[in-house]
């Protein structure tokens, strides 16, 4: 037995300086090269691997540093999240103003631009406050619009700093107003109780269809003509009643205002 492990021994030995003679007269370079190419990729991701671990070990190792950090991830998410809201908002604006801007040039109107800063939530009364009152010019009956010239309302109630708008769904709500079909048909728009808006008076021998645009007739003092109110969604010409009357879509969702314009001289 320890005969066989003194030749092993001996073996081991001596294929070991042969491999260092080898080594040093440069007959091991084609193997060492591609041992290399093997061992090195692999050494690298291992030790890229155990870096890795240590790092997440060292920073998740504080509980009190993880909270700390977490907190603030949360504080920069929802401080992006505001300023992405505001973003938002002044893009909306934006484009509104400049709707407003190039109808209101477009026509020569003088006007006052006004945010809407408050609704009625009465369910029978459709009204907003904007942010115009007695001294920017704002007088009764004034019209409100918004875009491209569409009408959603006119002014109510006026005071030093503020104004009631009286939207055009509003039961008291009254607009002189025109069919652009082929009988110019007159008629007045009326509110419903916030539900619907219709337009009523109008002659039964006269063509009304759906889709037929409404504008403003310029029949009241206040209220020039040619601005958008709506277009036919029902005709209704019942053979018992005087007058036909339409059923109305506003042109613009009369619950998303927020920025207006009313015309204070036309």
């Amino acid at each position: 037995m320890l005969r066989f492990k003194a030749k092993n021994y001996f073996f081991l030995g001596f294929v070991l300086a042969l491999i260092i003679i080898f080594h040093y007269l440069g007959w091991l370079n084609f193997l060492e090269r591609g041992a290399r190419s093997i061992i090195v990729p692999i050494s690298s991701k291992i030790t890229h691997w155990r870096l890795s671990s240590q790092d997440s070990y060292d920073y998740f190792s504080n509980k009190e540093e993880v909270v700390s950090n977490y907190t603030k991830c949360l504080e920069k998410n929802q401080n992006f999240e505001v300023a992405d809201a505001k973003l938002k908002n002044l893009e909306q604006e934006n484009i509104e103003l400049k709707k407003q801007l190039n109808f209101l040039r477009s026509h020569n109107f003088k006007n006052v631009t006004a945010e809407v800063v408050g609704r009625n939530t009465d369910s029978v009364e459709k009204m907003i406050i904007i942010s115009a009152g007695e001294t920017s010019g704002i007088k009764l009956n004034q019209p409100v619009v918004v875009g491209d010239g569409i009408l959603v309302g006119t002014i109510a109630k006026v005071e030093k700093n503020i104004s009631m708008v009286r939207l055009i769904n509003d039961n008291q709500s009254k607009i002189a107003a025109t069919l652009l079909n082929k009988d110019g048909s007159l008629g007045v728009v009326e509110g419903g109780y916030g539900l619907s808006i219709k337009m009523n008076f109008i002659p039964r021998n006269e063509t009304v269809l759906i889709g037929d645009q409404i504008i403003t007739s310029g029949m009241e003092q206040t209220i020039p003509r040619g601005l958008l109110i709506g277009e036919v969604a029902i005709a209704e010409n019942e053979a018992y009643q005087p007058f036909q009357q339409a059923v109305l879509t506003a042109s613009t969702d009369l619950s998303k205002l927020f920025i207006v314009s009313v015309l204070v001289s036309n």
